[in-house]
C-alpha cells in the first residue's frame, strides 16, 4: 500500500486515469504501427495497475499482498512493454519518437501514485516535457500529418492539467471525496477547450494564408492550452 497515514491525500482516481489514458493518446497519435502501438496500449495498462492496484478506496477490503501483487503486475508490464518498444520498434526515428511518449506515461503515472506528496507535481512536469519531446521529434522526422501532430500536443497538456488537477482535489479534500463530478467537469472542459484550439490552429494551417509553420502553430497552441489551465485553476 502507499505509506500514506492519516487522512489519505493522494491524487484523485478519476481525473488521475484520465490522466494516463490522455498521456497514452498522445502518444499512440503518433505510433502508426502495430508493435509501436501495443508498447503505448501495454504501458498504459501496466501503468493503470501501478497506480490504482492497490487502492483501497477503489479495490475494497483485499488483502494487501493481492494489491501489492497487481502493483507487481503492472511493473512487469511496464518493463516488458518499454523492452518491447526498444526490440521490435527497428527503425531509429521510430524508436525515437515512441520512447520519449512512454516515458512521459510512466512520469504521469508516477506523479499520480506518489511515493512523496511533494514530489507528485514534478513527475507530472516531466511526464509532460516527454510527451512533447516525442511530438516534436515526430514532427523532426515528419512521421506524422500535421492533425495527429497538433491534437498529440493538446492531448499531452490536458493530460498535464488533469494530473495536477487530480493532485490538488487530493491535497485540499481526501482521495476517496466525491469529487467524480468535479473531475469530469474539469475534464470536458479542458478538453473542450483543447479540442477548440486545435481546430481553430488547423484551420489557420490548411488556409495557408499566413505563412506560419507548423511548428509555431504547436508552440502556440501549447502556450493557449497551458494558459487556460493555470487560469482555471
Amino acid at each position: 500500500m502507499v505509506g500514506v497515514t492519516g487522512v489519505d491525500h493522494r491524487p484523485t482516481p478519476v481525473a488521475s486515469a484520465l490522466a494516463i489514458l490522455l498521456a497514452g493518446v498522445s502518444t499512440v497519435l503518433l505510433a502508426p504501427g502495430p508493435d509501436q502501438r501495443l508498447a503505448v496500449f501495454g504501458t498504459v495498462a501496466g501503468v493503470a495497475l501501478v497506480v490504482f492496484g492497490d487502492r483501497d478506496d477503489l479495490t475494497g477490503e483485499y488483502p494487501p499482498l493481492v494489491g501489492q501483487a497487481v502493483v507487481a503486475v503492472g511493473a512487469i508490464v511496464v518493463v516488458a512493454s518499454l523492452s518491447h518498444a526498444l526490440s521490435a520498434v527497428n527503425e531509429f526515428g521510430a524508436q525515437a519518437e515512441l520512447v520519449p511518449g512512454l516515458v512521459g506515461i510512466v512520469c504521469v503515472g508516477l506523479g499520480t501514485r506518489p511515493l512523496r506528496q511533494r514530489i507528485a507535481r514534478r513527475f507530472v512536469s516531466a511526464g509532460l516535457a516527454a510527451l512533447v519531446v516525442g511530438v516534436v521529434l515526430t514532427g523532426i522526422f515528419e512521421r506524422a500529418e500535421p492533425p495527429a501532430l497538433l491534437a498529440a500536443t493538446a492531448a499531452a497538456i490536458v493530460a498535464w492539467d488533469l494530473a495536477e488537477h487530480a493532485i490538488s482535489l487530493g491535497e485540499q479534500l481526501r482521495a476517496d471525496a466525491r469529487t467524480y463530478t468535479v473531475e469530469l467537469v474539469h475534464a470536458g472542459a479542458s478538453g473542450g477547450y483543447g479540442a477548440v484550439l486545435v481546430v481553430g490552429a488547423l484551420v489557420l494551417y490548411e488556409n495557408g494564408g499566413t505563412g506560419v509553420p507548423l511548428g509555431a502553430l504547436a508552440l502556440l497552441l501549447a502556450a493557449a492550452v497551458t494558459l487556460m489551465a493555470v487560469l482555471y485553476r
